[in-house]
């Protein structure tokens, strides 16, 4: 598709900031725009140290509230305890249909203290899974570690999804109502160890 303009006639009032370029025989303004805070009310749901040695579990599951949708920014993964073997772990990522029940609640935490709490609710290793849709939405492999390393960083997560990338990326969305979700799944039992997870949220109407 080729670039194109719109007509639009100058008044008085406020002034826009542009930079007048030529488009063929054309003069436009592009408009200038900066960056500025983001608006939305931004929530971090962490977890404490959870088993991996169940395959199949759901590490993590968080559901939207009520009201409004919430958007995945990023997942990451940090293994806090070692493997009994070196393996593998397979994470999947999935949508919830029903909500999970019996495991450890967490309150997601506001970025901003003056922003309101969070609808959306979350839950680490429910012991009755909430019922996945048919479709894995993500995959990734990583390392487990049976030692620790003593010359390499260890600061770094493990495994990292991540959503909107750029200014054209799609954030991974989850409709707002009770009964929709994401699981985070361990597809692998690894024995002995353990991982903080941490996801970044926001919520909005649209």
């Amino acid at each position: 598709m080729a670039e194109s303009i719109v007509q639009v006639t100058e008044g008085s009032g406020k002034k826009l900031h542009t930079f007048q370029r030529t488009i063929g025989a054309n003069n436009v303004e592009d408009e200038i725009v900066v960056p500025g805070i983001q608006y939305l009310a931004g929530y971090q749901v962490p977890t404490g140290s959870t088993s991996t040695a169940t395959a199949n579990a759901h590490l993590l599951q968080i559901m939207a509230g009520g009201t409004l949708n919430v958007y995945i920014r990023w997942i990451k993964i940090f293994q806090n305890a070692v493997a009994t073997t070196s393996i593998f772990d397979t994470i999947g990522i999935y949508r919830l249909t029903t909500a999970g029940t019996g495991g450890t609640a967490i309150t997601p935490l506001a970025l901003d203290s003056t922003d309101a709490a969070s609808g959306a609710t979350a839950m680490t290793l429910p012991t009755v899974k909430g019922t996945e849709a048919a479709n894995l939405i993500d995959v990734a492999d990583m390392f487990m570690l049976q030692t620790l390393p003593t010359a390499v960083d260890f600061t770094e997560p493990r495994m990292k999804f991540e959503y909107g990338e750029g200014s054209t990326g799609k954030f991974l969305r989850i409709p707002a109502g009770t009964a929709n979700g994401i699981a985070v799944k361990n597809l692998i039992a690894v024995a002995g160890a353990t991982v903080h997870i941490v996801a970044s949220i926001f919520e909005a109407n649209f």
